[in-house]
C-alpha cells in the first residue's frame, strides 16, 4: 500500500462488490454508485452496512490474522514452520517496520475505518437533506449509525493492542494512533500526528456510548444476533475496553446490564445472550449459539483466503499451523484436568514423529466456514468477576460464582469455593489462568499480558520480552511512515 487511505477506497469497492456471500445483500459503497444512488433505497443502505462488516473480516484483519498474531506473540503456541508469511516474525518478536504482518494489518484496519467513515458521512448527509424520508425511519437511521460507530471503536481498540503501549503503563500518556474520524476519498489529509493512547480510548468510549443509546436491542434471528452489532454487543465490548483501562467500577456497571444477579447467568434484556450448555456447541455449525455475542461469519464460498483463516492455522495437516505448546501454562493446566471439555476438543498429529496438539475450535478444514469469534459471553462473565475482586479488593461469592460458571461448564470437577482463595491475588491468578485456557486461539492472551504489564514468557527458541523492551509492541509500518509526514515510530 503506497497510500493506505487512498487505497482503502479501491479496496472497499473490491471487497464489498466481490467478496460478500450470497447470504448477505451486495453492498453498494458510496464511491461505487454515487452519492444519491447508494442511499436511494433501503436494500442499498443495508448493503453498505454489510460492506463495513466485509471490510473488517478480510483475512489480514478479523478474517483470521488479527487473532493469530495476538496469540502467537504469547506463550501457548509453537510454529510447525518458520514461514515468515504466516507470522513467524511475530512469534519470535522480530517484526520490523516493513514486516508483512505489521504493514498489512495496519492497512486493513485503516481501510475498514475509512469505509466506516464514508458510510457515516453519507448516511448523515442524506438524512439531514431529507433524502431518506420514506426510505428508513429515524430509529433505523440512528441504529445504522450506531452500528458504524461500534465497528469503528472495535477497529481502533484492536489496533491499540499491537501498535501502542498499554493504557495501564502510564495512564494512556504514550503515543497511540492517528484518529481518523472523517472520510478520505482522495490522497489528501494523510499527514496526521498520533493521538495519545488515552485520547484514542476516549474516542472509543464516545463511539460506544453513543452507539448504546441508539442501536437496536436485538434482531429477528440468531444469525443476525451473532453477526450484526446490537446493544449487548456494545455493552460487552465496553467491559473489555474498561478492563484494559483498569476501570473496574465501569466494568461492573456495564456487565451488570447484561448479566443476571445470580446463576445461571444470562442477559436480562436485549439479545438473549448466555453461556452455551456445552463448550463444543459454541464451535459447531451453525455457529450462532447464545454465547456468540459477535462473530465474523464465513461460508465455503466466502472465506478469507488461504493462510488467513483460523481453521487453516489450526489444521493439524497444515504446514503453517501452530500447535499447543507443552510448556504453555494453559496446556499444562488443561492436561491436568480430567474430563475437561476444552481439552477434549484438541486435535492431534504425529506427522513430525511426536504427538502434537492443536486447538480444535475451528474444524471446517475443507470448507473454511467456521466463524471467527470477536467476543463471547464467557468473556463478559470473567471480565465481571475480575473487576469485582480487583475493584473491591475482596473475593466475593458472586465473583466465585461467575468464575465457576465458565469453569465448570467444561470442567465440572473444578469448582472453586470462597476458601479456595487466600487473598484477592490468588483469585486474580485463577482468573488469568482460566482466561488462558478458555480463550486459546481467540486473540485474548496478548491483550491480557499487555493490560497487566506482564512479561511475555520465554518459549521454544525465544527469550522473554519485558514491558521495557522495544519489541513489547509492534513498530509503525513503513507504509504509514512513508506517506504521513507527522507520524513518529514507536
Amino acid at each position: 500500500m503506497k497510500n493506505i487511505l487512498k487505497g482503502s477506497i479501491i479496496v472497499l469497492i473490491m471487497v464489498v462488490l466481490g467478496s460478500c456471500s450470497k447470504e448477505y445483500l451486495d453492498p453498494a459503497p458510496k464511491t461505487a454508485l454515487g452519492e444519491l444512488q447508494a442511499f436511494d433505497n433501503k436494500d442499498r443502505i443495508e448493503g453498505q452496512v454489510n460492506g463495513m462488516y466485509a471490510m473488517m473480516k478480510v483475512g489480514q484483519f478479523f478474517g483470521g490474522r488479527y487473532f493469530i498474531y495476538n496469540d502467537i506473540r504469547a506463550d501457548n503456541f509453537i510454529p510447525t514452520s518458520q514461514n515468515g508469511t504466516t507470522g513467524y516474525d511475530t512469534y519470535t518478536h522480530n517484526v520490523t517496520n516493513s514486516s508483512n504482518e505489521v504493514q498489512n494489518l495496519w492497512g486493513a484496519a485503516y481501510a475498514a475505518i475509512n469505509a466506516i467513515n464514508i458510510f457515516i458521512e453519507g448516511l448523515d448527509e442524506n438524512w439531514t437533506e431529507g433524502n431518506l424520508d420514506g426510505i428508513i425511519t429515524e430509529e433505523e437511521y440512528k441504529s445504522y449509525n450506531a452500528e458504524a460507530l461500534t465497528l469503528r471503536a472495535v477497529c481502533y481498540f484492536s489496533l491499540l493492542q499491537l501498535y501502542a503501549q498499554p493504557y495501564n503503563k502510564d495512564g494512556g500518556n504514550s503515543l497511540g494512533l492517528p484518529l481518523r474520524l472523517i472520510a478520505y476519498k482522495t490522497g489528501e489529509g494523510n499527514d496526521m500526528a498520533r493521538s495519545t493512547v488515552a485520547e484514542v480510548y476516549t474516542q472509543i468510549l464516545s463511539d460506544l456510548n453513543t452507539a448504546e443509546a441508539n442501536i437496536v436491542d436485538s434482531y429477528s434471528s440468531d444469525l443476525l444476533n451473532t453477526t450484526r452489532v446490537h446493544r449487548n454487543t456494545v455493552i460487552a465490548y465496553k467491559t473489555r475496553v474498561y478492563l484494559n483501562m483498569n476501570d473496574f467500577a465501569n466494568v461492573q456497571t456495564e456487565a451488570a446490564k447484561m448479566v443476571s444477579s445470580s446463576a445461571p447467568f444470562s442477559s436480562p434484556s436485549g439479545a438473549s445472550n448466555a453461556l452455551n450448555s456445552t463448550f463444543a456447541g459454541i464451535w459447531a455449525n451453525p455457529y450462532t449459539s447464545k454465547e456468540s455475542i459477535f462473530s465474523m461469519p464465513f461460508t465455503d464460498t466466502d472465506w478469507p483466503g488461504k493462510q488467513n483463516s483460523l481453521n487453516h492455522y489450526y489444521d493439524p495437516l497444515s504446514a503453517e499451523a501452530h500447535y499447543i505448546s507443552v510448556t504453555g501454562q494453559a496446556y499444562v493446566a488443561l492436561a491436568a484436568h480430567e474430563n475437561d471439555a476444552r481439552k477434549a476438543l484438541f486435535q492431534t498429529s504425529s506427522v513430525s514423529g511426536n504427538t502434537e496438539y492443536f486447538v480444535g475450535k475451528w474444524l471446517s478444514f475443507s470448507t473454511k466456514s467456521d466463524y471467527a469469534p470477536v467476543i463471547r459471553y464467557a468473556e463478559v462473565l470473567l471480565n465481571y468477576a475480575e473487576a469485582m475482586v480487583r475493584g473491591n479488593n475482596v473475593v466475593s461469592q458472586k465473583a466465585v460464582d461467575l468464575l465457576n460458571a465458565v469453569r465448570t461448564r467444561s470442567y465440572p470437577g473444578g469448582a472453586y469455593t470462597l476458601s479456595s482463595f487466600a487473598n484477592p491475588q490468588a483469585f486474580q491468578d485463577a482468573i488469568m489462568l482460566e482466561r488462558d485456557m478458555e480463550f486459546l486461539g481467540e486473540g485474548i492472551r496478548n491483550m491480557d499480558l499487555l493490560r497487566t504489564l506482564s512479561t511475555f514468557p520465554a518459549k521454544e527458541g525465544v527469550a522473554e520480552v519485558q514491558p521495557s523492551s522495544p519489541t513489547y509492541i509492534w513498530p509503525i509500518p513503513t507504509s504509514e511512515m512513508n506517506i504521513n509526514k507527522l507520524m513518529v515510530d514507536n
